[in-house]
This record gives C-alpha cells, structure tokens and sequence, in this order.
C-alpha cells in the first residue's frame, strides 16, 4: 500500500483516448499479466472500437509511473461500473498485482457525484490487489473458471482423469466408428484460412439456439466482424487457432482460441445441437487438448467460463471470479443491502 495516498486519477472519454493509451495498456499486460490476450491492448482496443462509445479510461499514476488502468463506464446516476462486454470474460483491469488502488479517489476523478462502482469478472490471477481493497466493502464469489496444465503429455493427463470421464469419450469415439462415420478435425492458424473459418463458425451457431435469440456470431453482424478482424490480427502474429470437426465432410462443431506462449484461451466455441448424442463439442474439446500439448503451443488452457460440474472433470486448475462494489460512504452499503432485501420479500 505503499504510496496510496500519493496515487492520482487521469479520467478519459472514449473520444480523447489515444493510441499512446493503448500502448502504455499492453506495457502493463507485458509486465504483468504475462502477455494475457484476453488483456491486451489489440482485443481491449478492438473491443471497444466495436462494441462501446460510451467508456472511459481510468489511469492510475504514482508519480510518473503508471500502476494501473481500467475501462469504465456509466449505469446510470450516481452508479458506474467496469466496461461489461459479453466478449470480455476479465475484468477490464491491468496493472501490477501488489497495487492496492485508491478507489475512494477515483469516485471523486469521475464526472459527478459517483457513490458506488461495480467490479465485475476479477482475476486474482490478474486483480490481486483489487479484490484485495474490495475485500473491505463488498466481494462475492459469482462462479468458478477452469484450467488445463499443458507442460505434461496427453497420456498423464488422461490418467490424471476420472474414469467416468474417459469411458463417456471412449463411448463417443465408438458410437461414430461404429456407425461408420467418417471423422476429421482441421487445425488453422495462417491468416489466409483464419477468416473463412470465422465466418464457417458463425454460419453453424446461427444454426443454434443463439441463433434463435439473435445473439449468435454472424459473418455478417458486429461479433463477426470483430472476431474477424481480431483473429486475421492475432494470425499475422502466430497467435490465432480456430480448431473444426466434420462429420462425413460436414462441418458439427468449431473453436475460436488465442494463444501465446504462456496461455491458450478459448474465446468461442459451438457444435450442431442436431448431434448432440456424439458429443461434438466433448470430442472437439479432447482434441484440442492433445493438440496442444504435443505441439507445445501453451503452458496452459484457460477456458474462461463459468464452469460446470461436468467441464471441472476436464480440469487440472480451478479458481474462483469475483464481483464486488465499492460506495463512497459506508451508510450506503447498508442501504443498498435493505432495499435489495426489501424488493426480494416483495417480489
């Protein structure tokens, strides 16, 4: 906490936020976040670009050193909260771990009378000191996120799996052999192949239930576009793979990853909901895996998720994500937890 009350805030619009923000923003993921893609400045710029006009970056500053920035953004009176974009499954947070940032003074760096600020999606891979300070106010552990250590082989990590999860593939494996199936998974990683298979990916989950409610990846719609352009990005760099199974020539499922030396992330993921008893999602899932650890293309998988039951069986890893408040005075706390109480008992 050294410094705390030395720490200052530096407030920008969407309007007045320049490259040179962008590029102090991946300095930090570098230095601290061991390059995360799900932080960086490209997917964080890219984003926001697409999806957001109404943001603001928050720069905390001690001295002349940069220790933290975030992405913000208004509720409503008195109310804001991180940036909340269903692409981004972290908290629009970066800066250095042992940081323990001075909130109380970035309500008063913001436009008006600000009495509460939202956190959302906290890492404490990556918003250690954060969480830290919300730890005083207002914290809650909202759900659990996975991970796949990939530095052994693929035979010690089936081992290491329980037996109910190994026989359910084996039966998967089988039901399509037996069927006479013909099974093949394609693996692309140049540019040239990256963006038809984006756009092959949102054909079959518009194909789906989000598909149904509009929310589906299109070739043609905002989240086409933006996993596109990020991905075609990421290939330039040797950092994108999007991973297909087909089924006699057809296409039944498909994941979009980034990745680096350190960390694989699965961005999105989608399968036929008309073959679901194959399991193509599962069959594609184990696929990966293996492909990842021969090639040694990651240290590990993160599937950035709200993990269930069954995918914590897949896990080498598991940590909790938080979301919490922080209020400009503790009277409003206690306020914000009566009405809430009361509105329940009405409804």
């Amino acid at each position: 906490m050294s410094g705390y009350h030395l720490q200052r805030w530096h407030i920008k619009a969407a309007d007045a936020i320049e490259a040179a923000d962008f590029a102090q923003w991946q300095q930090l993921v570098d230095k601290h976040h061991a390059g995360n893609l799900m932080l960086s400045a490209l997917f964080v710029s890219q984003l926001l670009e697409t999806f957001s006009t109404q943001h603001y970056l928050a720069t905390c500053t001690l001295g002349p050193e940069v220790q933290l920035m975030l992405v913000l953004q208004k509720r409503r009176a008195g109310i804001w909260e991180l940036a909340q974009l269903s692409q981004a499954q972290s908290a629009l947070v970066v800066g250095a771990q042992h940081i323990q940032p001075d909130l109380g003074a970035l309500l008063t760096a913001l436009p008006g009378l600000v009495l509460r600020l939202d956190f959302f999606c906290l890492d404490p891979l990556d918003h250690k000191g954060l969480i830290d300070v919300l730890s005083n106010h207002s914290i809650e552990n909202v759900h659990e996120n996975i991970r796949i250590n990939c530095k052994g082989d693929i035979d010690e990590y089936w081992h290491q799996r329980s037996r109910k999860l190994r026989q359910n593939i084996n039966r998967y494996q089988n039901r399509i052999k037996n069927e006479g199936y013909d099974l093949e998974y394609f693996f692309y990683t140049e540019a040239r192949d990256i963006q038809p298979a984006v756009d092959r990916y949102g054909m079959l989950e518009s194909r789906g239930w989000k598909g149904k409610l509009g929310t589906a990846l299109h070739p043609c719609n905002k989240q086409g576009l933006f996993y596109q352009e990020y991905l075609v990005a990421l290939a330039a760099q040797g950092q994108a793979l999007v991973v297909e199974m087909y089924l006699n020539q057809s296409l039944i499922a498909s994941r979009l990853c980034c990745f680096n030396s350190n960390i694989l992330i699965f961005l999105k993921t989608t399968f036929d909901e008309d073959l679901k008893a194959y399991a193509p999602g599962r069959l594609l899932l184990a696929e990966v895996i293996k492909y990842v650890m021969e090639h040694k293309t990651a240290a590990v998988i993160d599937f950035y998720t709200h993990a269930t039951e069954e995918q914590m069986d897949w896990a080498t890893d598991v940590r909790p994500m938080y979301k919490g408040s922080f209020y400009r005075h503790p009277i409003l706390k206690k306020l914000d937890l009566l009405f809430t109480g009361l509105k329940r008992r009405l409804l």
